[in-house]
């Protein structure tokens, strides 16, 4: 079987395109394959099944609801024929989340920046979570944001494990780094830290106008291990993902 290897800003998945036909990989296959030591590796598998449909399966086999990073590579690969030309086009996937249009600029075939409408961030009023306030914030997936003035990596890797399997959700710390600029790490359901999570960079620019931290309507740069991600958000909380995606490599399964 044919695949993919993608990623967006080191965020790594393995991507089988079934549109034309054939069965999602069982949630054991899925962990093998991810696996670092003994499979290809990768934070998880992306499945493309007929209508566009983008079945999203962590490294654990677990799976989540959406995924933006993922969503960005799914739509380049698409959009560029299985990256064997460029493009620019639009995309509209079919997520658990529910569709994702997505605009693709690839000015090469393995690579481009991607726009995805990443839906409406649903916040909740900031609630306790151990010693920190946290912001709970839905981008089809769940996500608890804390802003912290410092040591937000080493928090993500020693407190975000706990957090996760408590809230069952994705632990966001964050530190502002200037106007409308903010450093994220993430501790990721079925992963645990990634070098980018997009949803993530999304709930964490929608927390920051919650708390009134940064406009609406004006970019918001989420820096993540992997790089940036600039996010929009509109009046209704609606909110608008941009990044690269990039293809690095094609192989053959057994």
């Amino acid at each position: 079987m044919r695949f993919a290897k993608l990623h967006g800003l080191g965020n790594d998945f393995l991507l089988l395109d079934l549109r034309a036909g054939g069965e999602p990989l069982p949630p054991r296959r899925a962990l093998e394959l991810c696996d670092r030591h003994r499979g290809v590796g990768g934070d998880g598998l992306l499945t493309l099944l007929p209508g566009e449909r983008m079945l999203v399966q962590n490294a654990d086999g677990s799976i989540p609801e959406m995924c933006g990073n993922g969503a960005r590579c799914a739509a380049l690969w698409i959009a560029t024929e299985g990256c064997t030309r460029p493009a620019t086009a639009r995309v509209e996937l079919l997520t658990d989340a529910g569709p994702r249009p997505c605009t693709v600029d690839a000015r090469s075939p393995t690579r481009g920046l991607v726009e995805v409408d990443m839906g409406t961030a649903q916040i909740e009023p900031a609630r306790r979570l151990s010693r920190w306030e946290a912001l709970p914030v839905s981008m089809g997936n769940p996500h608890r944001v804390i802003f912290v003035g410092s040591g937000a990596s080493r928090l993500a890797a020693e407190a975000g494990p706990d957090l996760c399997r408590v809230e069952n959700a994705n632990i966001e710390f964050v530190e502002r780094a200037g106007p409308q600029r903010y450093a994220a790490h993430v501790w990721e359901r079925g992963a645990g830290l990634t070098q980018a999570c997009g949803t993530g960079a999304c709930a964490v620019a929608a927390a920051a106008i919650a708390r009134g931290e940064a406009p609406r309507d004006a970019d918001i740069t989420v820096e993540l291990p992997g790089g940036a991600l600039t996010i929009r958000v509109d009046a209704r909380d609606r909110v608008r993902m941009r990044g690269p995606a990039e293809l690095v490599f094609l192989g053959e399964l057994p």
